[in-house]
Formats: structure tokens, C-alpha cells, sequence
């Protein structure tokens, strides 16, 4: 065990204790943990957040792990609140529903089903539907939509057990939940114990690879523990009795890997195009150490012009738009404790918390206009023009700021 609440593993694919880490980021409490008040925000716990990578099978991964009841407990995100992903799930619905290869049953579980709007689309194709929600709160809130829904981390115990009640699943799908999964060896054998000969698995997580070439290192948060590629998935693949039929990368959240999986009837058979997609992984080098240490080198070379911007348009007050996991990395690594006043979220649910460490409050967007803030920066950086329209309709004059892909004023104020 490391400090209270954490630990620290060894790679949790091959299990190697040979890794180092390749990219060191400012330590911070976990991503979304809102306070009730500004003092209780102050006392939370920080803990280092460094990127590692195995030695032997070029895993990336946090080495230190928070405990997950401390990351669920207060659990906010809602698939339902995020309609860009919810329309992009709904498609996939309809193609794996379309496509499953197993028509005796109609059952779909999802793990990590977070409110149920996944499962929901299932739902409407006449599909039986299981969710599995370590949340107690967002489980309760589905549960109440309709959506059956097991309050539990996904195990093999569960897994077991929903096979003996209820059969094998025509498909599982675990949708970005995987990078928060600390123990795969537990995960992926509850997935095979789960599955039936023509049950497919169909996972959708991010994809390092994409993500990190245009600067997105504020995915890397205490919650997403690992960091897949499609050579990730091949290893645990055939470790676990399964071939990976299909992968494809897909736009979500910056850069995301589609993955199905379908039990091995002896040994694994891979499609053709996964193993090009791992080959030009080995060919574009992003195993390799120095392709972190130029992530490094450019995002650090991103701070720089940040506060170079600030200090340009004389910023007195800054107002931060967003509160999510990835806005903390964001506060703690670009520096900006000493530069941002107050946030706000379009989340009703996050208005009048405080954020995580550095207790900064979070207001609506109207009660933030009635803050005299000079100077707006983009935090949510992936809904950038959602943001800036909402900040137009508002009547915003300031200056607006946004620090990634590449920092840059993308308003002058008057």
C-alpha cells in the first residue's frame, strides 16, 4: 500500500514490475471530487499522477492507484448530460443490435452502464437489458428510469452470477470504462465467464495514440488508471480466450478505439485490419519513450504561451469554463491556482460546489456574468465552440482564452 486510500501496482496486463514512468504530471486530488465549502475543497488529499510504461509489453499506465470507493462515492458524470456521446452511442447501438451474431437471446449488458442511456437504446430495438453500475447514486437514478441495473463493480462473481440467472449475453459492452478498471485480469476473466460461444464484446475506450497527438494529456486523471492501444487489446485478448474481430478508431472524446471481441474456439484469430493497426503502432513509434518526452515538451511549451496570453491582455480575473476530471489536471499542471477566480459548468449538478484542492467556486454561467470577470479561459476545451456560442448568447465582452490543442486568444474583450 502506498498513502491512505492508494496503491501502487506493477503493469496490469503482463504483470511486469520493469516499467518507468514517461511522463511526470503535477500531482492532484482526484479529478472530480466537488466540496460543499471552499475549506473543505482545500483539505482534500493530492496524489502524484505520473504516466508509466511497461518494459515489457508497452502498457501505459498509472503505477498509483486511488481506491476506486474513494473515485465513486460522489460520482457526477452522466451520460445523458454529454449529448454529443449519447447520439454517437445510439448509432453503435443499432449496428451492434443489427449485427449480433446470437438470436436465441436478447439480452445486452453494460458495464459501467453509468444513467442508462446506452442500454436505453437497446431498449427501444426490443433488446433485455442489464446494467452494471459501481455508482450508487447514477445506479439508483437509472434504476428509476426503467433500466435493471446491478449496484456493484464488475467481477467475476458478478459475472458468474449473472450467467447462472440469466444466460449467456447476445452482447457485452463496457463503454469507456475500461481506462478506469484497476484490475483487467479481474475484468476481462469476468467478461469471458460471461460470455457464451457467439457472445460478442464490444468495448469503446480512448485511444492514447490520437489523443496525445493533439496535446489531450488532460485525459490522464487519477480515475483512467490505463491508457489501451489495439496491441494492448490483442495481449489481453489471447490471454483470456478471445479473438478481436474488429477495431476501428473512432472520434469520441478526441480519439477513441472501438474494440469487438468474440471467444476463441481454440486459438485466436485476429482480423486482418487489427493487425495492421498494431503494426503501424510499432511503425509510428508511440511505445517509445521519447514520443512522451516530446508530448512533454509541447505541452509545456502550451503553459508557457498561456501565461504569456494572460499577461498580454493584463487578465485581472478569470473566470474557468468546465468542471470535470480533466479540468482538474488542467488547473493543477498549466499553474493556474494563482490565475483563475471562480468556474462554471452548464451542469446544474456541479453549481454551487467548490472544485477539488483549490476550492475555487463554481457558478452557473448566468451568475457568472455578474462576477466582472475580464477574462475567460476554456477548460472544456473538446466543446470549445459549444462554449463560446453559449458565451455570445450570454453577452460576454471579454477576453476569451482556450489552452489546447494550442493555446491561443480567440477574443479580444472591449
Amino acid at each position: 500500500m502506498g498513502a491512505s486510500g492508494c496503491f501502487t501496482r506493477d503493469c496490469p496486463i503482463c504483470g511486469s514490475s520493469s516499467w518507468s514512468v514517461v511522463l511526470p504530471l503535477t500531482p492532484t486530488p482526484l479529478g472530480d471530487a466537488l466540496s460543499a465549502s471552499q475549506v473543505l475543497a482545500r483539505e482534500l488529499a493530492t496524489y502524484p499522477l505520473d504516466l508509466a510504461e511497461c518494459s515489457s509489453c508497452q502498457h501505459v499506465f498509472l503505477p498509483l492507484v486511488v481506491e476506486p470507493d474513494e473515485s465513486y462515492s460522489n460520482y457526477f458524470f452522466e451520460t445523458s448530460k454529454s449529448p454529443g456521446l449519447s447520439a454517437s452511442m445510439q448509432r453503435l447501438a443499432f449496428e451492434l443490435w443489427a449485427n449480433r451474431l446470437v438470436v436465441s437471446s436478447r439480452l445486452v449488458v453494460d458495464i459501467g452502464s453509468n444513467d442508462g442511456t446506452w442500454l436505453g437504446h437497446f431498449m427501444d430495438q426490443g433488446a433485455e437489458v442489464l446494467g452494471v453500475e459501481p455508482s450508487k447514486r447514477i445506479a439508483e437514478q437509472a434504476a428509476s428510469a426503467g433500466i435493471e441495473t446491478i449496484n456493484e463493480y464488475f467481477t467475476r462473481n458478478v459475472a458468474q452470477k449473472i450467467r447462472s440467472e440469466r444466460g449467456a449475453p447476445a452482447i457485452i459492452t463496457a463503454n469507456f470504462v475500461t481506462a478506469n478498471v484497476p484490475n483487467l485480469q479481474e475484468f476481462f476473466g469476468g467478461l469471458r465467464d460471461l460470455s457464451g460461444d457467439e457472445t460478442i464484446v464490444a468495448i469503446t475506450t480512448g485511444y492514447h495514440p490520437d489523443q496525445f497527438q493533439v496535446n489531450m494529456f488532460d485525459f490522464i486523471y487519477h480515475e483512467h488508471v490505463s491508457y489501451f492501444t489495439a496491441q494492448d487489446f490483442v495481449h489481453l485478448a489471447e490471454q483470456y480466450g478471445f479473438s478481436v474481430i474488429e477495431t476501428q478508431r473512432i472520434g469520441l472524446k478526441g480519439g477513441s478505439l472501438r474494440v469487438l471481441l468474440r471467444p476463441s474456439q481454440g486459438s485466436p484469430e485476429h482480423h486482418v485490419d487489427v493487425q495492421r493497426l498494431v503494426q503501424y503502432e510499432r511503425w509510428s513509434g508511440i511505445c517509445e519513450p521519447s514520443w512522451f518526452h516530446d508530448l512533454q515538451s509541447r505541452v509545456s511549451r502550451e503553459i508557457s504561451r498561456t501565461h504569456q496570453i494572460f499577461d498580454g491582455v493584463k487578465a485581472q480575473k478569470i473566470l474557468g469554463y468546465g468542471m470535470s476530471h480533466s479540468v482538474t489536471t488542467l488547473l493543477y499542471h498549466f499553474d493556474l491556482v494563482e490565475r483563475v477566480s471562480a468556474l462554471t459548468d452548464d451542469n446544474a449538478a456541479r453549481q454551487g460546489s467548490f472544485s477539488p484542492g483549490l476550492g475555487l467556486p463554481i457558478l452557473s454561467p448566468a451568475d457568472a456574468l455578474l462576477g466582472e470577470f475580464d477574462t475567460a479561459v476554456i477548460l472544456a476545451w473538446q466543446h470549445d465552440r459549444l462554449i463560446r456560442n453559449r458565451l455570445a448568447n450570454l453577452g460576454w465582452v471579454g477576453n476569451i482564452v482556450q489552452l489546447l490543442p494550442g493555446a491561443s486568444l480567440i477574443q479580444k474583450g472591449d
